[in-house]
């Protein structure tokens, strides 16, 4: 027979109860309570680390939220910077169109401008030439140093047409500039150059220039420009100035009244160089005109004629001081 165990539990009236166990069943139940006091221990030990674990991973979750929304945000600015950097670009891209369109006009009225230039200084090139050719005024030879004091590689340089016509319109331009073209003083020839009778003695003589009448005092110009050589009184010639235009070309002015330049003086074209006289072997007011080429007299009527067709006036110019 088991011993048993009594548990004597007196209430506040004097009441007894008594709970009789035997040892066995006390250990089941000290047993029983013991593994529910483990589970519950376990459970209450596994709950704590689910909350924690739970409360961590709600903390994570909130800041992956936020950063989430920071990343929303960035996003969402970056679109808008995009867009506008998108809009600034396209801008930039119309205006460069509209500037090389603008670019490409102008392009286009230099080129048309260019040709017409061209075209233009061909056209007057070729009358200059004709002019030249049909009075037989002829163009200086264009020459080379011979090569001295020089050197380097050959580079052949491709021919162009716009070279050489630049080049043929610099060589007239100079040309011109330098021969003796137009009227030095206004009024009638009276005496043409070559064969004639002497207004002096009546004898056959040679007239080495043209005669042109002219009122005492009437203004003489240069005819191109150049250097004075000579500016003094000539025997016959009475007051005269010779004026050396290069390429072998010289003008000469005399019986002037006087003469307003001197030896050395760089003159131009329709420059002020003395006055219409009478001085020296004349008979009357008047300017004895020469062009002279390689010191040999030629003939400055054809000189006369290709101003007029050049519309080359000296003696219309204005004063040049």
């Amino acid at each position: 027979m088991d011993e048993q165990l009594h548990i004597i539990v007196a209430g506040d009236r004097g009441k007894v109860f008594k709970l009789p166990f035997t040892r066995r069943k006390l250990c089941i139940i000290i047993t029983t309570s013991a593994v529910a006091l483990l589970i519950l221990t376990i459970t209450s030990i596994c709950s704590l680390s689910f909350y924690m674990r739970n409360s961590k991973i709600s903390s994570e979750l909130v800041t992956l939220q936020e950063r989430l929304h920071r990343s929303n945000e960035l996003i969402a600015k970056q679109d808008r910077l995009t867009a506008e950097q998108r809009f600034e670009l396209g801008l930039k891209v119309a205006r460069l169109e509209r500037n090389i369109k603008e670019v490409t006009t102008v392009a286009d009225e230099k080129e048309s401008l260019f040709t017409t230039a061209i075209d233009e200084l061909k056209e007057r090139s070729e009358i200059i030439e004709k002019i030249f050719h049909s009075v037989g005024i002829k163009l200086p030879l264009h020459k080379e140093n011979e090569g001295k004091n020089s050197g380097g590689l050959f580079i052949e340089q491709p021919a162009e047409e716009i070279d050489e016509l630049l080049f043929k319109a610099d060589k007239y331009l100079n040309t011109i500039r330098h021969l003796p073209l137009g009227k030095p003083v206004t009024g009638p020839i009276t005496s043409r150059f070559g064969k004639r009778r002497d207004p002096l003695n009546h004898r056959s003589a040679f007239h080495t220039g043209l005669d042109i009448r002219g009122n005492r005092g009437d203004r003489i110009y240069a005819t191109a420009d150049g250097v004075v050589t000579k500016a003094c009184r000539n025997g016959g010639y009475g007051n005269y100035v010779l004026i050396d235009h290069g390429n072998g070309y010289t003008s000469s002015f005399s019986h002037m009244q006087k003469y307003a330049v001197r030896k050395g003086d760089r003159v131009e074209r329709g420059q002020l160089i003395g006055f219409v006289g009478n001085s020296g072997r004349s008979t009357g007011p008047h300017l004895h005109y020469e062009i002279a080429l390689n010191k040999r007299p030629i003939n400055p009527y054809k000189f006369y004629k290709v101003a007029s067709l050049a519309k080359v006036s000296t003696a219309a110019s204005p004063e040049k001081k």
